[in-house]
């Protein structure tokens, strides 16, 4: 480059050696050169800087603890030398998990070095997928941005399955730095379309206990339809992404995904346990059968009584908490429980009030036509299954021999 320059020089010295006007070709070369060098520069640094951020959608494999059987869903941002995970969390273990039951789980997006969040899910062995997010500059620096400005205010929110959960609130977190564009979906996987109690047997078909308790407190929601955002999941996230475009206010679009990395291999593929719901709860049931023959037969009363009062505390402490979360928490927003018919206070409420009337042996065979005629309406609610109804059979049974 400097040859070159001289050579130019040179040229221009020869020709206009006699010219007065050599020192003005002269400098304004040296402007030019000086020019092209600072624009040049410019576009180098401005290439830089679009390149040295990548935001990434990570999408995490399931987990053995209840709670991570949906797997997990954050943001990685790479900017400047810093690399950090986004993640939604809410307090972990056994509190959380009965602050969740209750509706009281206050969660937050928490900031964790990539290396030392990814170091988690080694150890549990667990898959982690970065799909690339194709924002421009102005869209990763605005995330950037929201992301560490939500960290620092440690902004609390209601965990909620369908508005706050780590799905929803990454996707959105992407949404809000969009500027004046948005999201297209063009399209949704066919698991959007499906009923509500079909979908989330779907999301839980690897682990029959995460089903028992999704059904059980998924109510008459298991008859409707939520919107497709309020269906998002770890699992269904990069499906809905693939076929997902940016689309400017111009109408131009752009994939959502740029390319897909396998940061960690999936090692501990999840196990569901052999004793199901169903599993336990038939054995239940035919210990129950035995039992109760036994008493009619040989008028055995230690055992049936015992089994009673357990089968009688767990009904009302079972009623209890579906009372609350259909009705005061929300777990799956507010709305009736098909499972309150069978699973509910009352009963033990008129054992105490009323168990010394003559009349009282009368109220078991009413409460044994309930459930028989409960387990006969299965067909009729998505939210109806086997385990649930063969407690209420265990409970029908224990009915019909104590009226």
């Amino acid at each position: 480059m400097k040859n070159l320059c001289r050579r130019v020089l040179a040229k221009f010295k020869k020709r206009y050696s006699t010219n007065s006007s050599f020192l003005f070709y002269t400098q304004s070369i040296r402007a030019l050169i000086l020019l092209s060098t600072i624009l040049l520069a410019s576009l180098l640094v401005r290439a830089e800087n679009e390149d040295s951020t990548t935001v990434g959608m990570l999408v995490m494999s399931p987990g053995e603890a209840l709670y991570s059987q949906f797997g997990h869903t954050a943001l990685r941002v790479e900017a400047s030398g810093q690399d950090y995970c986004f993640s939604f969390e809410e307090v972990p273990g056994l509190t959380g998990m009965l602050e969740f039951f209750f509706g009281q789980t206050d969660a937050h997006i928490n900031a964790v070095p990539t290396a030392k969040f990814l170091e988690t899910y080694k150890q549990e062995g667990r898959q982690v997928m970065q799909y690339t997010l194709s924002l421009n500059t102005q869209q990763k620096q605005e995330l950037w941005r929201q992301l560490k400005d939500d960290c620092v205010k440690n902004e609390m929110r209601k965990f909620n399955l369908l508005q706050n959960n780590c799905s929803s609130v990454s996707l959105h977190a992407v949404e809000n730095a969009l500027g004046d564009e948005e999201i297209d979906f063009n399209g949704w996987p066919e698991q959007f379309q499906m009923i509500n109690g079909d979908g989330v047997r779907y999301l839980s078909r690897f682990s029959p206990w995460l089903e028992f308790w999704n059904m059980t407190f998924l109510g008459s929601e298991s008859d409707t339809y939520w919107e497709h955002k309020q269906q998002m999941s770890p699992e269904l996230m990069p499906d809905v992404l693939k076929k997902a475009s940016f689309v400017a206010a111009n109408g131009t679009k752009r994939p959502v995904i740029s390319n897909e990395i396998e940061l960690l291999p999936l090692i501990n593929e999840y196990k569901p346990s052999p004793l199901t719901p169903t599993r336990v709860f038939g054995f239940l049931l035919i210990f129950t059968i035995l039992i109760t023959i036994a008493q009619v037969k040989w008028k055995i009363t230690t055992v049936p009584q015992a089994l009673d009062v357990l089968l009688m505390s767990v009904v009302t402490l079972g009623g209890i908490i579906l009372l609350h979360t259909s009705f005061i928490s929300g777990l799956f927003g507010m709305h009736w429980n098909c499972y309150l018919i069978p699973f509910n206070p009352l009963p033990f409420i008129i054992w105490l009030l009323w168990r010394k009337r003559q009349w009282f042996n009368k109220v078991y065979l009413f409460y044994a036509l309930v459930l028989v005629l409960f387990i006969i309406a299965t067909p009729l609610s998505h939210q109806l299954d086997l385990p649930h109804q063969l407690i209420t059979a265990t409970l029908a049974v224990r009915c019909l021999a104590n009226r």
